[in-house]
């Protein structure tokens, strides 16, 4: 389990020769720590915070078990690509476990860009609303959320053309994905404009 290594472990497997854990595993991370701060801003914030709090814990853990799961995800894509593919019967199984593999590994920064962009949402609500002396943390998470999702986005892309015969799966990931980005870009350039201008 990844999110069970220390840092300085996670940072190591991250940095090795193996392909995994990747690019899918360090976004979904990022979401969890913009979640994580979200909460201690607005733990900080005084009372009525309850119910975000509980709302940025909630996130954090899922993005948290996404960060494991992204790279089970690719590894169930490349040990489908080992199978032996000898005779029909095997290359048929091999193209069913591919495709099975592949739409994982594509639902899974999917889910990612979803979490991430709600924690972005609530890093919007905190910047404005929260404690002023945390307005930089706030500014922070909606960072890391925005990287979040963009970076979950560029796993989403990698994967779909692992998905042939999968038209309608690949359309309507490809329109969300598109949703999830737009609702990205304009949180992320109000908590950019509003953090640049209160803190001078």
């Amino acid at each position: 389990m990844l999110t069970e290594l220390k840092i300085t472990d996670f940072a190591g497997e991250l940095g090795s020769s193996k392909p995994a854990p990747g690019g899918g595993s360090a976004s979904a991370l990022a979401g969890a720590l913009a979640a994580s701060l979200v909460k201690m801003v607005a733990q900080l914030s005084g009372e009525g915070w309850d119910e975000l709090i509980a709302r940025a814990q909630r996130l954090t853990d899922q993005l948290l078990h996404l960060t494991n799961r992204d790279t089970d995800a690719f590894n169930q894509v490349m040990a489908a690509l080992k199978l032996p593919k000898g005779t029909e019967e095997e290359k048929r199984e091999r193209r069913r476990m591919l495709r099975q593999a592949n739409r994982l590994a594509t639902e899974v920064p999917l889910q990612v860009m979803e979490f991430s962009l709600q924690a972005l949402a609530l890093a919007r609500e905190v910047a404005f609303r929260g404690n002023k002396n945390c307005l930089s943390d706030a500014g922070v998470a909606g960072l890391m959320a925005a990287a979040a999702c963009k970076g979950a986005a560029y796993n989403v892309l990698i994967n779909l053309p692992g998905l042939r015969g999968e038209e309608e799966f690949v359309a309507s990931a490809r329109e969300r994905m598109a949703e999830i980005l737009e609702d990205v870009q304009i949180l992320e350039s109000t908590i950019a404009a509003h953090v640049a201008q209160a803190l001078g």
